[in-house]
C-alpha cells in the first residue's frame, strides 16, 4: 500500500463486497478531487466480490465510460494491493448487472485460432474506418490508411502517421488492422507500442529467449507501432527495431508507424532510420476544424443515444479545440452531469460542468459580443448600431443572424438577445437555426461564416 495514505484498511482478501468497496472509497476519495469523487465514485455500488473480482455497477454507460478512461488503473492497484495480485474489476451497468450477479461457470472457448483471439485482444472494435470522421485536418492520412489496408506491403510502405495527441493517429491504425484482417483473414497482424516493443526486448536479453522475440516482431504480414518517438535514445532497442524494420521491409511487409512528430524532427534518432521511415509516405493530422469538431460530436451522440441540442453541441465543438479525446470526454461529462442531476442541457449548464476545461482551454481573451457585431458589421459593410437595430431588411437580418449564430459559442441566447435590443432568446434560436440550415444547403455561405470566424479570432489575438 502506498505510505502516503492515512486510511486503515483491513485484510479485504474476504469481506463482503459491501465493506470491500466502502474502504476502497476511502482510499479513492483521499486521492481524488471532492468534485470528481462526488460526481463519478459516489454514485457506483458493489454488487458482488466472487473469485477475486469485484463487480461495480454504475448508473449508466458515460460513467462506465469516465471511470476506464480516468479511474480504472487507480481502482485496480487499490484492489490488488488489499485483496491480492490476482484481483479483477469489473465494471457494469443496470443492464447487464444481472448476469454478472450470477455464478457463471466458464465455459470453453468457441473454436477459434489463437490469431484470432489475439487480434480480439489488440484492436478496438469501435476503432473502424466508418467510425473515423473524416475533414479538412485529417483527410489525407485517412486516404493513405485506406490504401494501406487494400494492398498492404505495395502501396504506401511504410506509412508514417503523426500528430497531436487525441488527433485519431491510434484510431487510424486500428482501422487498418480491421481492415486488413476482413480482406486477409489469414494475414499475421501485430499492433503494439514501442513501449511494449522495448519491454518484450529487454525480457527476451533478461531471459535468454531473443529468437522468441524476433519470431514475434519478424514473422508478420504487418506491424503496426504507435508512439515511435519514445524510441529515441534507446540505444539497443532502437538498434532491433531498424533490423527489425529492415527484415519486414524487405519481405514486403506492411508497416505503419505512428509519432507526435515529423520523422526529421525525431531529434536523437539514428538517420539511417529517420530515412527509411520516409521511404513511403508521411501524413499528418492536424487538429478538426469547427465542422469537423462539430460532426465528431454528433455522432458520438448518436452513438451513445443521447440527445443533445445543436447549441450545446456548437458551444463544445467551438470551446473544446485540443483534441478528439477531450472533445468526446466533454460531451460525455455534461450529458452524465445532466442525467445524474435532472439538470436541462443547455449551454449554460456545458459551461458550468465544463468551466474547469474551459479555462484550460481557453487561456486567451474571450471573445466579446462587441468584437462580433464590429466584425461582421465591417465584413456587411454596415454600422454596429444598424445590427442593433429594429430594421429587418436582408441586408441587414441576414448578417445580424450571423453574428448571433457565431456569439452562441460565447454567450447564452439571452444575453445575446439583450446586445442586439433586448430581442427574446426564441429570436436568437429561430436566427440561428436559419444560419444552420443554410450552412447545410451551401458550401459558399460554410465557406463565409468560417472566414468571418477565423477574422474575429486573429482580431481578438491581436487585441491582447
Amino acid at each position: 500500500m502506498s505510505q502516503d495514505l492515512d486510511v486503515a484498511v483491513p485484510n479485504l482478501s474476504t469481506v463482503a463486497h459491501h465493506d470491500l468497496w466502502s474502504s476502497l472509497s476511502l482510499i479513492l476519495k483521499s486521492q481524488m478531487d471532492m468534485e470528481s469523487y462526488e460526481l463519478w465514485l459516489k454514485p457506483v455500488r458493489p454488487i458482488s466480490f466472487h473469485n477475486k473480482r469485484l463487480v461495480l455497477e454504475v448508473p449508466n454507460k458515460f460513467f462506465a465510460e469516465w471511470i476506464e478512461q480516468n479511474s480504472r488503473e487507480k481502482i485496480v492497484k487499490i484492489l490488488k494491493e488489499t485483496s491480492g495480485p490476482e484481483a479483477e474489476l469489473e465494471i457494469v451497468t443496470p443492464r447487464d448487472s444481472a448476469i454478472s450477479t450470477k455464478e457463471i461457470v466458464t465455459p470453453p472457448l468457441p473454436v477459434a485460432s489463437v490469431s484470432e483471439s489475439l487480434f480480439s485482444e489488440q484492436f478496438n472494435p469501435k476503432y473502424t474506418f466508418e467510425s473515423f470522421i473524416e475533414g479538412q485536418a485529417n483527410r489525407f492520412a485517412k486516404a493513405a490508411a485506406e490504401g494501406v489496408s487494400k494492398e498492404p506491403g505495395i502501396r504506401f510502405n511504410p506509412l508514417f502517421l503523426y500528430g497531436g495527441v487525441g488527433l485519431g493517429k491510434t484510431h487510424l491504425m486500428h482501422a487498418i488492422g480491421h481492415a486488413i484482417r476482413l480482406h486477409h483473414p489469414k494475414a499475421h497482424i501485430l499492433y503494439t507500442t514501442s513501449e511494449k516493443f522495448i519491454n518484450d526486448f529487454i525480457d527476451s536479453i533478461r531471459f535468454e529467449r531473443p529468437a522468441d522475440f524476433r519470431n514475434k516482431y519478424r514473422n508478420l504480414d504487418c506491424l503496426l507501432i504507435d508512439d515511435i518517438q519514445f524510441l529515441m535514445g534507446k540505444g539497443r532497442s532502437e538498434e532491433e527495431f531498424f533490423y527489425t524494420f529492415n527484415t519486414l521491409f524487405d519481405s514486403r511487409k506492411q508497416i505503419v508507424i505512428s509519432s507526435d512528430r515529423a520523422p526529421k524532427e525525431m531529434g536523437t534518432l539514428q538517420d539511417r532510420l529517420t530515412s527509411r521511415f520516409e521511404w513511403g509516405v508521411v501524413a499528418d493530422i492536424q487538429p478538426p476544424d469547427l465542422e469537423t469538431r462539430i460532426a465528431i460530436l454528433r455522432k458520438k451522440a448518436e452513438q451513445d443515444g443521447s440527445d443533445v441540442p445543436d447549441d450545446v453541441i456548437l458551444f463544445v465543438a467551438s470551446q473544446v479545440r485540443s483534441n478528439i479525446r477531450e472533445l468526446e470526454g466533454s460531451l460525455i461529462r455534461i450529458v452524465a452531469f445532466s442525467s445524474l442531476t435532472g439538470t436541462p442541457l443547455t449551454v449554460d449548464s456545458a459551461r458550468a460542468t465544463l468551466k474547469d476545461i474551459l479555462k484550460q482551454e481557453n487561456i486567451e481573451t474571450p471573445i466579446t459580443m462587441e468584437l462580433i457585431q464590429e466584425v461582421v458589421g465591417k465584413h456587411f459593410n454596415l454600422d454596429v448600431k444598424e445590427l442593433k437595430s429594429k430594421r429587418r431588411t436582408d441586408a441587414i437580418a441576414w448578417p445580424r443572424q450571423i453574428a448571433m449564430y457565431l456569439a452562441l459559442t460565447e454567450l447564452s441566447t439571452t444575453e445575446i438577445g439583450q446586445t442586439f435590443g433586448g430581442k427574446d432568446h426564441t429570436t436568437v434560436l429561430h436566427a440561428c437555426e436559419k444560419v444552420k440550415i443554410k450552412l447545410a444547403e451551401s458550401p459558399f455561405i460554410s465557406s463565409l461564416v468560417n472566414k468571418i470566424s477565423q477574422e474575429i479570432k486573429n482580431e481578438n489575438s491581436s487585441g491582447e
